[in-house]
């Protein structure tokens, strides 16, 4: 993965909360995906701002303890979530 890259939300989905959990819709893809806490955390750090090493980083410093896993982590979340549609690569 690009680590210099950045991606933001597709503004098709609809994050909403029910009963406690996140669920994401993409109604280009009628799929719906749910996001457990950190998964969320990831979503709401893909705001078009920020690289994906930039959010890694914020994360390893929230998280010092977790440091090590926090990057493929990351990684597989924004993965996921590009292959769902549910987020973009920002143009630069």
């Amino acid at each position: 993965m690009n680590l210099n890259a950045i991606y933001v939300q597709s503004p098709e989905c609809l994050l909403e909360n029910m009963d406690g959990e996140l669920l994401l819709y993409n109604p280009i893809n009628t799929t719906t995906l749910h996001l457990n806490g950190s998964s969320a955390v990831v979503w709401d750090l893909c705001d078009g701002k920020q690289t994906v090493e930039s959010i890694i980083e914020s994360l390893q410093e929230a998280f010092p303890d977790q440091s090590v896993q926090i990057a493929a982590d990351v990684e597989a979340v924004i993965t996921d979530l590009v292959s769902q549609a549910a987020l973009v690569e920002a143009s630069q």
